[in-house]
């Protein structure tokens, strides 16, 4: 199921910042192999839980650090040019926090009140926050009668 959040949430994030890089590698994020500007995502399941007869639901953080660029000023210093979290605040509020996903689409329903923004660091900014969706239950294949054969007795 994490391909399908993560797949989610990098369509949210392409959606809002249609001209950033995603990165979604552990390694390369934690080596620092990368030049910003990039958007570096991960998902992690919380919980999971029956829902219906025929669904479940499932309960995942999702965790969007935005790294800034470095730009020179003319003096020869270095600032990091911020990125703006407005774009993503504007598309979960016009959707009131709940987003289907362009390439399965997976319908999450986002807890508003988990929505954490840190912007403490200079080189990056930090999104977190709750989601959930339900998940079919996966049916077993069952092998179907195409063919009656019928006997027949008039006596």
């Amino acid at each position: 199921m994490e391909n399908r959040e993560l797949l989610c949430i990098f369509d949210l994030i392409n959606e809002a910042y249609p001209s950033l890089d995603i990165l979604d590698s552990l390694d390369v994020w934690l080596s620092g192999e990368f030049e910003p500007p990039v958007a570096f995502i991960q998902t992690q399941g919380v919980s999971e839980r029956g829902n219906t007869l025929t669904s479940y639901k499932i309960i995942s953080d999702a965790g969007i650090v935005l790294h800034h660029r470095k730009m020179k000023l003319v003096g020869g210093q270095e600032v990091y040019e911020p990125i703006s979290t407005e774009p993503l605040r504007q598309l979960l509020r016009g959707e009131q926090y709940s987003y289907r996903g362009k390439t399965d689409g997976l319908f999450i329903n986002i807890d508003n009140t988990s929505f954490r923004i840190r912007s403490d660091r200079k080189d990056r900014t930090e999104i977190i926050f709750r989601f959930e969706y339900a998940a079919a239950i996966p049916r077993p294949v069952v092998e179907k009668i195409n063919h009656f054969e019928i006997e027949e007795d008039w006596s």
